[in-house]
């Protein structure tokens, strides 16, 4: 009984100091300058709330852009030895990771860097040897910007071949001038007479060309897995990688520590993420960079409430007097002028969200602000999530706390 009485007493206090405090903040004050400084205060957190949700947005789109093409090449899971470039695939351990649950398609690759010669071009790539699983389950066939995603044609060799790279050598599909590759014989010195017998080489035909982003585009030749090992002197089933791609259903985590466990501690065993690991910190450290910036803007915009909060005490002063002669505690009369303080924090934040999820939409809708012709597409994306803007809210309602207690703690003291 007690207990239900002492709930009722926290519950009438909160009502009647909210109650007073959505008074204070929208009856007309003596002053025009105190309403005109708590909508200043207003409008500061909901410009700043605005452009947090509008960065963090932008954010999130471009960390999605930069995942698609980075992504696009690299399979669900891969293998490879913690020393050394290469290593055989024809053991046991191999072939039971075909058959683990969850594994659905198993590639095998080997790249190296190799001199190009097209006519009379030369330029320096990186050459990788790929099997026909890869060109089914990679995303190489929806990035062929000309001709077709194949490394074979019938008996004949082809490539596919890097749109950079294809513009330095001056290479179309169209062409028939074979694609020559040069490999260095492995334990062969250069002869200073005759230096093209310290090269292996073959030629091939291109067969198309792919567009993803400018770093692969400027380093990769896609070619048939054995003429790589052909003319790097390994033997069928040494590799430089093997690339797992897993069931829809699959837990990814789950495979890969099935996989390591087969595998042994000779092998590292990559997700996508980790393929990428460097660049996909970089993106979340220069989201949350972004995101402490805005986050010291709306702090400093949060000035303006203490202002207008002290004014309001001072204002207030025989209404505060009034309420403790009617037996209204510090408490109490505390409450009241932080919670004005956070009402105009939450008016300006939810005005600054929704006009941000509005520019959200119109973005995404609309395309309204471009980037150039050059790009992967042809305007900023954006997505909108949904912990971003609860972020947002907890943040400013941190702020609006810490601001609208500091006039009200020493403030109410005096007076």
């Amino acid at each position: 009984m007690q207990h239900k009485t002492n709930t009722a007493n926290v519950n009438n206090t909160l009502n009647l100091s909210l109650f007073i405090s959505r008074r204070y903040l929208f009856a007309k004050k003596s002053h025009n300058v105190i309403n005109l400084i708590s909508l200043v205060s207003a409008g500061g957190v909901a410009v700043g709330s605005l452009a947090l949700v509008v960065a963090l947005s932008v954010f999130n789109g471009l960390d999605d852009l930069i995942k698609s093409l980075y992504n696009a090449l690299a399979p669900d899971l891969k293998i490879t030895a913690v020393e050394g470039k290469v290593f055989t695939t024809q053991s046991v351990d191999f072939q039971q990771i075909k058959t683990l649950s969850g594994v659905a398609f198993y590639s095998e690759a080997l790249e190296e860097n190799a001199l190009l010669r097209y006519r009379d071009k030369q330029h320096i790539a990186t050459v990788r040897g790929v099997d026909s699983v890869f060109l089914r389950r990679s995303g190489i066939a929806q990035s062929i910007v000309e001709g077709e995603a194949r490394v074979q044609r019938g008996e004949l060799n082809t490539a596919i071949v890097g749109k950079v790279v294809a513009m330095t050598l001056e290479l179309r599909p169209q062409f028939f001038d074979p694609l020559w590759v040069y490999f260095p014989r492995r334990g062969q010195n250069l002869h200073a007479i005759n230096p093209a017998t310290a090269f292996n080489r073959e030629h091939l035909r291109p067969a198309g060309v792919f567009s993803i982003e400018m770093d692969t585009d400027s380093r990769y030749v896609f070619v048939p897995l054995p003429v790589v090992q052909r003319l790097l002197g390994y033997e069928h089933g040494e590799v430089s990688s093997v690339e797992l791609y897993l069931a829809p259903a699959a837990n990814e985590q789950s495979v890969k520590r099935e996989v390591q466990r087969t595998l042994g501690a000779d092998f590292r065993v990559q997700t996508k993420a980790e393929q990428n690991e460097v660049l996909f910190r970089m993106m979340q450290g220069e989201k949350w960079a972004v995101f402490f910036i805005l986050f010291f803007v709306l702090l400093v915009a949060s000035f303006n409430s203490i202002g207008s909060l002290t004014m309001l005490i001072i204002e207030k002063k025989k209404d505060v007097g009034t309420l403790r002669s009617l037996g209204a505690d510090s408490r109490l009369v505390r409450r009241i002028f932080v919670q004005e303080g956070l009402m105009i924090s939450l008016l300006g934040c939810v005005a600054g969200v929704a006009m941000g999820l509005l520019l959200c939409w119109a973005q995404i809708q609309f395309k309204l602000i471009k980037l150039s012709d050059s790009f992967v597409i042809n305007a900023y994306p954006v997505r909108v999530q949904l912990t971003d803007i609860l972020l947002i809210l907890a943040a400013v309602m941190l702020i609006g706390y810490v601001a609208a207690s500091i006039p009200a703690r020493y403030l109410l003291k005096k007076v």
